[in-house]
């Protein structure tokens, strides 16, 4: 064989031994292609888990994560898990209480200053709502005596409770849009629930067949039980005392059905007692 036939290159594969730090062809890096496409991009930095765009405070976010990290701590025999920073009120309790001064002062001018700021938010929701309360029942009277289209403010004045023994204030009613709608498609099913229990309660004392009334019977508890559901729902003024009320087995009691018809939802379908009265 001559030397120009020896030099020249040979078209068929090469063999391959594949092994220790030998992959095979078809699972080796790409030369300019990352092992790990979707891993941090080349010159990437490390960057925090909170915004730190412009006009945020992204310390005090870091300062909340870390207030509230969970951590764990020893009680006697027990490894209990809190708040960070309720560890540490614990922790300055615990030294208050065997004589710290430093810590009895602290926590004292602590536990002061937020009862004196609670008091304050209390004393300035009552005396907003008082405010609130007054200017609206002013304007709605106004409106009544000089013939004016009667207004309804949300919340309404008359679902404004103020409790001067207290400071307490708490609003029976709607007090946005989409809740007041809810109320008044309420409102209109209690209507019709209404009259559909006089009207069974009629059918049923004026019949004659044994099962008629047994029918006109379960129709009335029926209306009755979504009367009672829909007005144990609501407080104040906006309830209702129901007409021709049946106080036979089986029907259902003011003031208490809500609640019943709450736990009996927490059954699976098939053990219901109800059903799906209302709709899921």
């Amino acid at each position: 064989m001559s030397g120009s036939q020896k030099k020249q290159p040979c078209d068929l594969p090469q063999s391959y031994r594949v092994g220790y730090k030998r992959p095979p062809a078809e699972h080796r890096f790409r030369k300019g292609q990352s092992g790990n496409p979707s891993g941090r991009p080349k010159g990437a930095t490390n960057k925090p888990k909170v915004d730190t765009s412009f006009g945020m405070k992204a310390a005090d976010e870091f300062l909340r994560q870390e207030a509230y990290r969970p951590v764990t701590i020893r009680e006697g025999e027990k490894l209990v898990e809190l708040p960070a920073i309720q560890a540490v009120f614990r922790a300055m309790g615990v030294s208050a209480m065997k004589g710290n001064r430093f810590a009895q002062k602290t926590m004292a001018e602590l536990v002061t200053n937020l009862e004196q700021r609670e008091h304050d938010q209390r004393f300035e929701l009552f005396g907003n709502a008082i405010d609130y309360k007054r200017d609206w029942t002013e304007r709605i009277k106004h409106c009544e005596e000089n013939g004016l289209p009667i207004p309804d403010p949300i919340p309404h004045p008359d679902d404004i409770i103020v409790d001067p023994r207290n400071g307490g204030v708490r609003i029976e009613g709607p007090q946005t849009e989409e809740q007041k709608a809810h109320y008044e498609k309420a409102y209109a099913r209690r209507v019709e629930a209404q009259e559909s229990v006089s009207y069974f309660a009629d059918r049923y004392r004026r019949s004659r067949s044994a099962e008629r009334k047994a029918q006109y019977l379960e129709e009335w508890h029926w209306e009755q039980r979504i009367f009672d559901i829909i007005n144990d729902s609501m407080r104040g003024r906006h309830k209702r005392k129901l007409k021709d009320r049946s106080y036979r087995d089986g029907a259902s009691r003011e003031g208490e059905t809500l609640m019943a018809y709450i736990e009996d939802r927490k059954k699976r379908p098939p053990e219901r007692k109800w059903g799906d009265i209302v709709g899921d």
